[in-house]
């Protein structure tokens, strides 16, 4: 088994073990599904994907359109059972399970500062950022997110979940709003992705509710949207914080159902979240709520990939995207999700990857 110290440098074939074991590697907390599963129709489409499978490293790929199920592909040992990792595609869950909190009044508003929530971290650089801020990624906190780093904050941050303590989250998040040998920025003013937004938000959903972000999503979702399996999220500790930056695991069938709950939704959580920052546009990477926009306005995200290749509803979509090419793709206009996982391996190869994506994205919807 993959030690999960190393994640970050684990190598096609470990993330082949380790994305259908993360519950085996990491402090979890399961979350119970709920009767009655949601029927999926099937109407499969005489689509040939394996070349695009093989080539670009993919492990599934599932396709709902209009509720029926249109594709559906395993590769390299999984199948309908596989529990796979969603890197931080579990942003964008995180941010589905704020929204629950804001509407049931537990957190007042997203301009609350976090340290209403978290006190433990007045004093710092989180002094004048708020809910807004961590979620549109412009918090401003001095953080680099660079996976072939050892001693970056993200290789910090991930090293919190294999020590097994309780209160590691909140002890890195004191200690990177307090540093002083990097240049911070006036919160919402730069786009910065950092996973240590994505964890605060945990913390402040744990102390605004009173109990962690999985325990709010098996309540609020998914003992209720009709889920075929029970899901995990990882922690940074038995009993202690979810890792809201990522750990999440599913069935892909259920990636699915959370993506049609999310299509038909239609509420102003989900219109605010799909609503990009001026700091992301500029940045040419159009971020809403902990979700990537396909476009927004005639900018292009950077993270759809290199290419001339067209989504018909592109204007609509939007993304949770995780590492090594983890994809849960919403388009409102075609009223269709997909969902791909994948194994990629080395980030320079991302930038190909991402190309052959958004080619094979095009493609699909122009079969429909």
């Amino acid at each position: 088994m993959p030690r999960p110290a190393e994640q970050f440098m684990w190598n096609d074939a470990q993330k082949l073990v380790a994305h259908r074991n993360m519950h085996h590697l990491f402090p979890t907390q399961v979350i119970k599904a709920g009767a009655p599963v949601r029927a999926l129709p099937r109407r499969e489409m005489d689509i040939d994907v394996a070349a695009y499978m093989a080539e670009a490293e993919v492990t599934g790929l599932l396709a709902i359109r209009r509720g029926e199920i249109v594709l559906e592909r395993y590769a390299r040992g999984n199948d309908e059972s596989t529990v796979w990792a969603s890197r931080s595609m579990a942003k964008s869950i995180t941010s589905l399970m704020v929204g629950t909190a804001v509407r049931s009044g537990h957190i007042e508003s997203v301009d609350d500062p976090v340290v209403r929530y978290v006190p433990e971290l007045a004093g710092t650089h989180y002094d004048t950022v708020t809910l807004r801020h961590c979620l549109q990624m412009t918090s401003g906190v001095a953080y680099s997110e660079d996976y072939l780093d050892r001693s970056s904050d993200v290789a910090r941050l991930q090293l919190c979940t294999v020590q097994g303590k309780k209160g590691a989250f909140l002890n890195f998040l004191k200690d990177l709003g307090s540093r002083r040998d990097r240049k911070t920025n006036t919160p919402g003013s730069v786009f910065n992705y950092c996973s240590a937004d994505s964890v605060l938000l945990g913390l402040v959903l744990e102390r605004a509710l009173g109990w962690t972000a999985p325990v709010q999503l098996e309540r609020e979702l998914w003992s209720r949207a009709g889920m075929e399996g029970d899901a995990y999220w990882n922690l940074e500790a038995p009993g202690g914080s979810a890792f809201t930056a990522s750990g999440f695991g599913a069935t892909l069938r259920d990636y699915g159902r959370l993506a049609l709950f999310v299509l038909g939704s239609g509420d102003e959580w989900m219109r605010e979240s799909a609503i990009p920052s001026r700091a992301s546009i500029e940045a040419g990477s159009p971020y809403g709520f902990q979700w990537w926009l396909h476009e927004h306005r005639g900018v292009v995200s950077s993270k759809v990939g290199a290419g001339d290749a067209t989504l018909r509803g592109g204007s609509s979509v939007f993304y949770a995207l995780g590492n090594a090419g983890q994809v849960i793709l919403v388009n409102p206009a075609e009223d269709t999700v997909v969902v791909k996982w994948a194994i990629w391996g080395a980030p320079a190869q991302f930038e190909e990857r991402r190309r052959q994506d958004r080619a094979f994205f095009a493609a699909l919807f122009d079969a429909f």
